[in-house]
C-alpha cells in the first residue's frame, strides 16, 4: 500500500521530496488561518439610546446574536451620533473597565487603549489566565510584570513566578557557566530591563530584594513538572516557542488564589518544528477564547520606538 511519511522536520521531507517518497507535515495540531484572527476585543455599533443606558446604569444588557461577541472579550462600541464606549462583556452584559494599579504604581499609565484592556484583565481576580499577543516593543512584558509587582504590593500574590522556553535566537553559544540563577540571568534580562524602566532602579536594588525574599522567581519550562504555584502571579514570555504540550505542562501547574499570563509574538518563533499556525500560544488562545477563566489581548502598536515598529512591518 502507499506510505506517506509524516514529519514536522522540514528538512526530512526535503529528502524524501528528492527520493520520490511521499511526505507531508504533521496537522493535528494545526489551526486554520481564520482561527489565528482573534484580537480579543470587537468593534460594534450601538445606538444613541444605548450608549447613554451605559453611562447612566453602569452597565449595558445587549442582544449578542447581533454581535457575537465571546466571554471577557472587549468592545469598543460607537454610535450614529458619534458617541462611544468602551467595555468588556461577560454573561450578555456590558461593564466598564474599572480597574487601575494601585498607588505604588501610580507612575504607570496605558499608552493605548489595547494596553488599557491588557491592564483590566491583568488586575481583575476573576480571570486567571491571560495570553497578551503583539508586535516586538508593543509593551507586553511591561504590562503584565507591572500587574504582578501591584498584585504583590496589594497583597494579592505572595511571588511571581517568571518561567520561559530557554530556545535561543540564532546559533546556540553553548553550556552556560554557574549555578541555575547564573545560568538563567541572559534569559532574565528582559525583566531586569523593564524594572529599570518601571521603577527607576538603575542598579536593580529592589529586583535583587525581591529575589532575596521570595516574591520573584526563576522557573526554567524544562523543569517545572510536578510543582503547584499557589497565591501566585506566573508569567511565560515567548509563549510562542512552547508547544501546546509544554503550555498545558505549566497552565495545569497554576494553584489556588493565582493568575498565569501567556505572553508572545507568534511572527518571532525561533522553534524549528512550529510556526505560526502550530504554535503552543496561537492554540491556547483558540481554545480558551470563550471561557469566562480567559481573556485575550493582541496589542498592535509598538511603544519601544519608531525605528522598532517599521522593522516589525516591513521585516
Amino acid at each position: 500500500r502507499p506510505l506517506v511519511v509524516v514529519t514536522k522536520d522540514i528538512n526530512l521531507r526535503v529528502k524524501c521530496d528528492a527520493l520520490g517518497i511521499a511526505s507531508e507535515d504533521y496537522y493535528k495540531d494545526h489551526l486554520d488561518d481564520a482561527n489565528t484572527t482573534f484580537s480579543g476585543y470587537k468593534e460594534v455599533s450601538l445606538t444613541q439610546s444605548e450608549i447613554d443606558s451605559f453611562f447612566e446604569d453602569g452597565t449595558l444588557e445587549i442582544n449578542n446574536d447581533k454581535t457575537s461577541l465571546y466571554e471577557n472579550e472587549f468592545v469598543i462600541a460607537t454610535s450614529a451620533e458619534g458617541n462611544s464606549l468602551i467595555a468588556m462583556y461577560r454573561g450578555g452584559i456590558l461593564s466598564p473597565l474599572k480597574h487601575e494599579p494601585g498607588s505604588a504604581m501610580s507612575n504607570f499609565k496605558s499608552k493605548n487603549k489595547e494596553q488599557k484592556f491588557a491592564v483590566e484583565a491583568l488586575l481583575r481576580s476573576d480571570i486567571e489566565l491571560v495570553t497578551l499577543t503583539g508586535i516586538a516593543g508593543s509593551g507586553k512584558t511591561y504590562v503584565a510584570l507591572m500587574a504582578g509587582l501591584d498584585g504583590i504590593q496589594e497583597g494579592r500574590y505572595n511571588r511571581i513566578i517568571i518561567s520561559r522556553s530557554l530556545q535561543p535566537v540564532g546559533k546556540d553559544l553553548g553550556y552556560l557557566p554557574g549555578n541555575i540563577d547564573e545560568k538563567m540571568a541572559p534569559w532574565l534580562a528582559p525583566v531586569m530591563d523593564n524594572f529599570r524602566t518601571m521603577m527607576g532602579d538603575r542598579d536593580l536594588t529592589y529586583f535583587e530584594m525581591m529575589m532575596g525574599r521570595g516574591e520573584l522567581e526563576v522557573a526554567p519550562l524544562a523543569y517545572i513538572r510536578g510543582r503547584t504555584f499557589n497565591d501566585s502571579y506566573v508569567i511565560v514570555d515567548e509563549a510562542q516557542n512552547a508547544t501546546v504540550h509544554e503550555l498545558k505542562t505549566i497552565i495545569t501547574r497554576v494553584g489556588k488564589n493565582s493568575k498565569i499570563v501567556l505572553l508572545g509574538d507568534t511572527d518571532q518563533i525561533d522553534t524549528p518544528y512550529i510556526d505560526r499556525l502550530s504554535n503552543g500560544l496561537s492554540i491556547v488562545v483558540h481554545k480558551f477564547r470563550n471561557h469566562v477563566e480567559a481573556a485575550h489581548i493582541q496589542l498592535v502598536k509598538g511603544q519601544r520606538s519608531n525605528i522598532a515598529s517599521i522593522a516589525s512591518e516591513i521585516l
